[in-house]
């Protein structure tokens, strides 16, 4: 998405990232890999429960790669795991 950050403004798309990490790993990790997007905390898990993509083991609470795509109706119109190419996510749109 990073690379593609043209692309989804022309379509009028908002890129954000969720996760639970911190505000200074995210800090880190958008300098390290020069992100253009905006990155969330999500310290509780809250957003990431609300999209089913908290993966329990046992104690251990990870994200699951999820893509979520939302008009601004507020419609879900794109949903899926993993790494999407961006054409697949922009078609939704």
């Amino acid at each position: 998405m990073r690379d593609d950050a043209q692309r989804y403004a022309e379509k009028g798309v908002v890129v954000f990232g969720i996760n639970s990490g911190s505000a200074a790993s995210h800090e880190r990790f958008a300098q390290r890999y020069q992100m253009n997007i905006r990155l969330l905390v999500d310290r509780d898990l809250t957003v990431a429960r609300r999209y089913d993509a908290v993966l329990a083991l046992g104690p251990l609470k990870l994200v699951k790669r999820t893509v979520v795509g939302i008009d601004q109706g507020g419609k879900i119109i794109f949903y899926q795991r993993g790494s999407p190419n961006t054409d697949e996510i922009l078609a939704a749109f």
